[in-house]
C-alpha cells in the first residue's frame, strides 16, 4: 500500500513538472497593466498590479493598457499618461521566459505619443525578437464574435447530412426525421442572428479590399 501511494505520488509530481515545463512565463514591464489574457478577464490587487502570467503553447491574445507618471516640467508637476486599451497578439513555441516590454520611453512628450501610437517589444530568454501584432480592441472583439458564430454554424451544417437514416422504414420514421433536420437548420439561423447585420456588416467592410469596397458601394448605388 505504501509503495503504491508513493508511486501515484511521483506520477502526479511528474506530470505536473512536465506541465510546468511546457508551459511560458510572460513577464510584462511595469508601466504595461493586462487586462485580459484570451478573453479572461485578470484581477489585479489594491496593493499591486498582476505582471507574470504562464500561458501555454499557441496563439495568444492579450488586452493591455500603458500607464505611467512623469515630470510636467512647465507645469512643475507630476502629470499620468494613459492610452487605451489595445490587443496584443502572438504565437509561443518553445520559449520558456517572455517579456513585454514598450519602446523605451524617456520624458512627457515620448509618453504623450506613445499613448497615442504605442509600440512594443516581445523577447525570449535568449532576448531573440518574436514577433507580435497590435490590434485595436472592438475590432479584436467584433471578428471573435464573427469567427465563434461562423465555426458554430459550419459545425451544425455538417452534421445535417447525419440526421436522415440511410434507409427510411416508416413514414413516422421519415417524418421524425424530418423534423430533426428543421430543427437543426432552425438552430443554425439562430446562430448567425445572434451577431446582428450592422455587426456583420462592419466586420465585411473591414476585412474587404479597396476593390471589394468600389463594388459594394456600386452595388448600393444601383439598388
Amino acid at each position: 500500500m505504501t509503495r503504491l501511494f508513493y508511486i501515484l505520488c511521483f506520477g502526479l509530481l511528474t506530470s505536473a513538472l512536465s506541465l510546468t515545463s511546457s508551459a511560458t512565463t510572460l513577464t510584462v514591464s511595469d508601466n504595461l497593466i493586462i487586462s485580459e489574457v484570451d478573453n479572461k478577464v485578470i484581477e489585479h490587487g489594491f496593493i499591486g498590479k498582476k505582471s507574470t502570467f504562464t500561458l501555454n503553447k499557441g496563439e495568444h491574445a492579450v488586452v493591455v493598457r500603458y500607464k505611467d507618471v512623469f515630470e510636467d516640467l512647465d507645469f512643475a508637476e507630476d502629470r499620468v499618461v494613459e492610452s487605451q486599451n489595445f490587443v496584443v497578439k502572438f504565437t509561443l513555441a518553445k520559449e520558456q521566459q517572455v517579456k513585454l516590454t514598450t519602446t523605451k520611453i524617456k520624458n512627457l512628450s515620448q509618453a504623450e505619443r506613445f499613448a497615442k501610437a504605442p509600440e512594443l517589444n516581445l523577447v525570449d530568454e535568449d532576448n531573440k525578437q518574436l514577433v507580435l501584432e497590435l490590434v485595436d480592441v472592438a475590432d479584436y472583439k467584433l471578428a471573435r464574435q464573427v469567427n465563434i458564430a461562423v465555426s458554430s454554424l459550419a459545425t451544425q451544417t455538417a452534421s445535417h447530412s447525419a440526421v436522415l437514416p440511410a434507409e427510411v422504414k416508416s413514414s413516422a420514421q421519415a417524418k421524425q426525421a424530418s423534423a430533426t433536420l428543421q430543427q437543426k437548420m432552425t438552430t443554425s439561423s439562430n446562430t448567425l442572428a445572434q451577431v446582428d447585420s450592422l455587426t456583420m456588416l462592419k466586420y465585411w467592410w473591414q476585412t474587404a479590399s479597396n476593390t471589394e469596397k468600389d463594388q459594394f458601394k456600386q452595388f448600393l448605388i444601383n439598388k
